[in-house]
């Protein structure tokens, strides 16, 4: 029987828990050892608990964590570290899914390790297709932020970066897209794609289908709807950019390949990207990365070595008691021979034993100097594990130092665009009495929406005529039937086509009359259309007062503009004949004087500020 195997590849808080769940109810095995959920999330995590910390090991020994923002290295899967856990991953998969026929393997780092899950499960003899699950970026943002405080601009680049290793690793395999928000409103037809696109044939009986549907309760769907946040916040635009790729994801035909959209995706926001990760900050991560891995490497070498040095001293500690075994059973034997042997053959008998002894004795001293020198290579093997350990210690502080300074230089970006938007606040009240410029206009569009209202008002009467003549036209199209009807039963009754005549007269009299009324009504419906034409004419006659009034509106602008820069000019003269002792005294004596009398003072103030 053929064995199917279905990788859930998804970021992280992307919903691929729910579709864990609706295939684990419906008959799949997704493990034995699950992982246990948080304080808020859903019951039962569907997680294999094996599985995950296998996966948190294999990225360990590449440097990287789950939430590492650099690629994996080339070719890392042929590397001696990451072989050497294939025996593991081997034990694992038996363990955990046995005999079962279905197999789901959820845990949002297979987006990463799923090219050496796929050799696994495939020396284990499954078939293995894939499922790539995506939701809202924005949200998945969100959701990762009330869990721990990570700036917005990682956890995007984190979703870009899960979702195109994700499709990366799954080329090849048949698999399936899967949106989150479609698996909340239609998880019928997802399970349907799950099974036809990505080649998982679980068969679902009733009940089967309806406690898979069960699994996904409403409450993920309020929860979702709960999250909801929207795109454009962050300067960089990489949350727009990520938003508009997800909406073409989403809206992908099912059984057509994702490759060429995540690829356009990813060129889309590479520019995004950038500014949001500076090239020099990637070059660090990378190199840390690499240190990380380095560590890693010298950390399973020191514990290879403790182990050899410890199998070593078990050696030497098991040669010493064979040989001390070895020295009673010859002193045994001299003491036989001493009470039963002749003299001159227990003499060269003891002289042989003696040399034996000797020996044996030597080989007895030497043992505890073997082990002393070999205890104390593993202690000094101990004591440079314990150093590496620190030194990883050190840098993973390290990381986590540079990592919350990133995220508090982007709190007090984040600070800064509040203090910006609060003073865009303060410069848009400043302008504030400009707006009784736009009163008169907003006088006229008034006029413009009631006439518009009328227009309505006489676009409902219409309305209500053309539903009196589809009534009409209705009642025509019975007594057509009935017409026809009637000459069908002319033609089969010949003794009563006189009375059938005269029906069909009194019927074609009806129509006629209908004909009439309907010719009436289409005269008054030109005549509706007329009055409508008159109504647009004027609403096009209010427009072109609107723009006539606009036009005077700019104008006064200009004249307010100019008389702005006659002020200026005026108090630049008054500041230079502040400057001069004649200025001032000229200024003093026209204080003291108090204002000219309306009517002279403007004249003659200007050939005293020329003089």
């Amino acid at each position: 029987m053929r064995r199917h195997a279905l990788l859930l590849l998804a970021c992280p808080r992307s919903g691929a828990t729910a579709l864990a769940g609706a295939l684990a109810a419906a008959g799949a095995r997704a493990g034995r050892d699950f992982v246990v959920p948080a304080a808020g999330e859903p019951q039962d995590s569907w997680q294999c608990a094996p599985l995950v910390a296998l996966n948190d090991r294999l990225l360990a020994l590449l440097g990287l964590r789950w939430d590492s923002l650099v690629p994996l290295p080339d070719r890392w899967l042929d590397r001696p570290t990451v072989r050497a856990l294939a025996v593991e991953a081997d034990a694992l998969i038996g363990a955990q899914f046995g005999n079962a026929s279905h197999a789901v393997l959820h845990d949002a780092r297979l987006a990463l390790t799923a090219p050496f899950w796929r050799e696994r499960l495939a020396a284990a003899g499954y078939d293995v297709t894939a499922v790539l699950m995506v939701r809202r970026p924005v949200d998945v943002a969100a959701s990762l932020a009330r869990r721990a405080p990570v700036a917005p601009e990682k956890s995007l680049t984190l979703w870009l970066h899960y979702l195109v290793e994700a499709e990366k690793g799954s080329r090849g395999l048949s698999r399936a897209l899967v949106a989150y928000d479609r698996l909340l409103d239609a998880p019928a037809g997802v399970l349907a794609q799950v099974v036809s696109d990505a080649r998982f044939p679980l068969r679902m009986e009733h009940a089967e289908r309806e406690q898979a549907l069960a699994a996904i309760r409403p409450d993920f769907k309020r929860r979702g709807e709960a999250r909801a946040m929207a795109a454009g916040a962050l300067s960089s635009g990489i949350d727009t950019a990520l938003d508009a790729g997800y909406r073409k994801l989403a809206d992908l035909a099912p059984g057509a390949d994702p490759r060429t959209r995540v690829e356009a995706l990813a060129q889309a926001a590479y520019a995004p990207l950038l500014q949001a990760i500076p090239p020099w900050l990637a070059r660090e991560l990378a190199t840390d990365r690499a240190n990380a891995e380095a560590l890693a490497v010298a950390a399973c070498e020191g514990a290879a070595r403790v182990a050899a040095l410890a199998a070593a001293l078990a050696s030497a500690q098991s040669l010493a008691e064979a040989r001390a075994r070895e020295a009673a059973a010859l002193g045994a034997q001299i003491e036989a021979l001493s009470r039963t042997g002749s003299e001159g053959r227990l003499d060269a008998s003891l002289a042989g034993l003696q040399g034996d002894v000797a020996r044996i004795a030597q080989a007895l001293a030497d043992a505890p100097v073997r082990e002393q020198a070999l205890a104390d290579e593993l202690v000094a093997a101990h004591r440079e594990l314990a150093d590496e350990r620190v030194t990883i210690a050190r840098l993973t502080d390290a990381l986590e130092h540079e990592r919350q300074s990133r995220e508090t230089a982007a709190r007090r970006v984040a600070e800064a665009e509040d203090r910006l938007e609060v003073m865009l606040r303060e410069i848009e009240e400043s302008h504030a009495a400009r707006e009784a410029w736009h009163e008169h206009h907003e006088a006229q569009t008034r006029e413009m929406e009631q006439a518009m209202a009328a227009l309505d008002e006489l676009r409902t009467e219409r309305d209500a005529l053309h539903g009196s003549l589809e009534s009409a036209r209705r009642e025509l199209d019975g007594h057509r039937t009935e017409l026809e009807s009637a000459r069908a039963d002319l033609r089969i009754v010949d003794h009563d086509r006189g009375a059938l005549a005269a029906r069909a007269q009194a019927v074609d009299a009806a129509a006629t009359a209908l004909r009439e009324e309907l010719a009436r009504r289409a005269e008054t419906e030109a005549t509706l259309v007329a009055e409508r034409d008159r109504i647009a004419r004027d609403a096009m006659a209010q427009a072109a007062r609107i723009t006539a009034l606009e036009r005077d509106l700019a104008r006064r602008q200009s004249e307010l503009a100019v008389l702005g820069s006659r002020h200026e000019g005026l108090a630049r003269l008054l500041a230079r004949l502040e400057d001069t002792w004649l200025g001032r005294r000229a200024l003093a004596a026209v204080r003291e004087a108090g204002p000219p009398p309306r009517g002279t003072g403007d004249r003659d103030a200007t050939p005293r500020s020329a003089g």
